[in-house]
């Protein structure tokens, strides 16, 4: 008896096996294109964790160091150091010139408190007592961090700092910077400066620039046997600063960080999830940024595409390779616009939406370049929100922040053009870069602002000029031939610093007012 298939015919037999096979082909290729695609989507998957904590690592290194900058030029302050000398000389000896000397010191702590974006700056002895306040006399002493930081910074004749942390100082984690004061080479004081890191350093962090339910990016320091987190976690928003993980926990992340693992690498995090990690140092400091995100979500919507991309593989592999390209060509597009985005992102103040500082030095250093190619007048104007100090402490801080935005929306309204730069310079305080503008149009331009700021009707009960809030302005300008033997660092800091006298000239004339530098 013949078998089944023996009954088939030639050309129908050939045909089925040719199916098998292709079919066969199909089932290999599609795998092995599957496994080649998954790959690549976690290659990119890594390679946007890579970008996003290179970026991060910037933004903190350049944060650490202007908060050092600020104290290593108060050290360098001698007028500051010979007031500080002649004040503590002049209690001792209960001489008239007391009061005046320590409103001159009191001036410069405010300065560092609204102008520098400090929650709180001290003037404290060589035992760590305090002194002086913005405010006024202080009383009280350092906590034992800022104690034993004070003792280093003397013994060492530099800057010292405390890492992010709580104590009864302040009811918010904060940073500490301990300059010295020296006078004939002799410690005779310190600055104490602290931080609100909640405002000023997590949100530097806090942003992905993409949506994602697991990224993060974390601050985190070795201390002894543990690793101690001081930025929030997005599950443990109240674990910062005071959260430890033992470094018997080999698994996690920030203890690899801390114990020298460095670049992408695969671990289990403090939620007993596997992720991608990045850690990285940053430089001149005891901190390690780690960023993470969870493997599950790296990879879930890759293996969604894929099993899309799975249909059209039985109609052929062209089909496979054509939505390869068309995946690449996506992942570049994306890469390229969280690039852009992290750019803006650094350049950019995250509560107004204006300019930041790093900005408006940039584009000073260009158009200062072009008022000498061009003998272009430059001109800027430094804003100020008047009693700002007073309508934070009626209306609280959210309600601040919200003033600061619509002062912010009122200023770019007014200083239009293309070529114009709103820039805030710090606290409540604002620039207007103003190329090809004389001061004298700069002037008219600052009235303009003056009038819409208090036309806004933004309401200030502790205001004097009719409960508005208004504005106070200093104007400065450059014309070609003050800047054609000057370089850029000394023109920026004379057209800052006349435009800041003439707000001081304002603020001293009763507010709500322009005056010219």
């Amino acid at each position: 008896m013949k078998t089944a298939h023996h009954n088939l015919n030639p050309w129908l037999r050939s045909a089925l096996w040719m199916v098998l096979v292709f079919g066969l082909l199909l089932i290999v290729g599609g795998c092995l294109i599957y496994q080649d695609i998954k790959e690549r989507h976690q290659h990119q998957a890594e390679q946007e964790l890579l970008l996003v904590n290179r970026l991060q690592l910037q933004i903190l290194r350049a944060w650490r160091e202007n908060r050092m900058a600020d104290a290593q030029t108060l050290m360098g302050d001698v007028p500051f150091s010979r007031t500080v000398a002649h004040w503590r000389l002049s209690v001792a000896a209960d001489l008239a010139d007391e009061p005046a000397l320590r409103d001159l010191i009191q001036g410069r702590l405010r300065l560092l408190r609204e102008q520098s974006d400090y929650a709180a700056a001290y003037l404290v002895d060589t035992d760590g007592g305090l002194l002086l306040a913005p405010e006024g006399v202080a009383s009280g002493h350092l906590a034992p961090a800022e104690s034993a930081a004070l003792r280093q910074a003397l013994s060492r004749a530099q800057p010292e700092t405390v890492e992010p942390h709580l104590n009864s100082a302040f009811a918010f984690p904060f940073f500490s910077l301990l300059a010295p004061v020296y006078f004939d080479d002799e410690p005779i004081a310190a600055v104490w400066m602290a931080v609100d890191v909640r405002t000023s350093l997590y949100p530097l962090i806090e942003k992905w620039p993409s949506a994602s339910h697991t990224a993060e990016s974390t601050l985190v320091i070795r201390e002894e046997d543990q690793a101690r987190v001081l930025s929030p976690l997005r599950d443990r928003l109240e674990a910062a600063p005071s959260l430890r993980i033992p470094l018997t926990r080999t698994d996690d992340p920030m203890v690899q960080a801390v114990t020298g693992m460095r670049g992408l690498f695969y671990a289990q995090d403090y939620r007993d999830q596997p992720v991608i990690a990045m850690a990285s140092s940053v430089t001149g400091s005891p901190w390690y940024l780690v960023s993470k995100i969870d493997t599950q979500e790296a990879l879930t919507s890759r293996w969604r595409e894929l099993l899309r991309i799975a249909t059209p593989i039985a109609a052929g592999l062209l089909c496979v390779w054509l939505a390869l390209a068309y995946m690449q060509y996506k992942a570049w597009h994306r890469e390229r616009a969280l690039k852009r985005l992290l750019e803006l992102q650094v350049r950019q103040d995250p509560l107004t939406g204006v300019a930041n500082r790093l900005a408006l030095d940039e584009r000073l250093r260009e158009d200062w370049h072009r008022t000498i190619r061009r003998g272009q007048p430059l001109s800027v104007l430094m804003i100020d929100v008047d009693d700002f100090k007073h309508y934070n402490d009626h209306y609280g801080h959210v309600t601040g922040d919200q003033c600061l935005q619509r002062v912010a929306q009122t200023i770019v309204s007014v200083a239009s053009r293309a070529t114009d730069l709103v820039a805030r310079y710090g606290g409540e305080e604002f620039v207007v870069l103003l190329p090809d503008t004389s001061p004298d149009q700069a002037q008219a331009l600052a009235h303009t602002l003056c009038a819409a700021v208090f036309d806004a009707a933004l309401e200030h009960a502790c205001s004097t000029h009719g409960q508005r809030v208004t504005v106070s302005i200093g104007v400065a300008g450059m014309a070609r031939g003050a800047v054609l033997n000057t370089g850029f660092d000394q023109a920026r800091k004379a057209l800052l610093e006349r435009a800041d006298a003439a707000l001081y000239a304002a603020k001293h004339a009763g507010k709500n007012r322009v005056e010219m530098g």
